[in-house]
């Protein structure tokens, strides 16, 4: 008999929008999409690379107009590189609205 127990304190939501972000204090914006989010991080797709340890702040947004943008500081855990798109984990430290 299998017996799996989810580990993680808070369940991933899988969600499919965009997402602008940049380093903390630069103005150039990149962009990418939110595969998943919990309340403590995000994991997103995109073409740009960062090193774990990278401060950025993240403006999600959704595709429905009724919930408005989420925007957050973030600390890259973890990239992975799938050969197409790099795949961004990041922890949640502040939401900002």
């Amino acid at each position: 008999m299998i017996d799996y127990a989810e580990k993680r304190d808070f369940l991933r939501m899988p969600i499919d929008c965009e997402l602008s972000f940049s380093e903390t204090g630069s103005s150039k914006q990149y962009s990418g999409n939110v595969i998943n989010l919990s309340s403590k991080g995000i994991l997103f797709t995109s073409n740009q690379e960062f090193a774990p340890g990278a401060k950025l702040d993240i403006t999600l947004t959704p595709s429905n107009s009724i919930t408005p943008p989420m925007e957050a500081s973030v600390v890259v855990m973890r990239v992975v590189n799938n050969e197409v798109m790099y795949e961004i984990a990041c922890e949640i430290k502040e939401i900002k609205s």
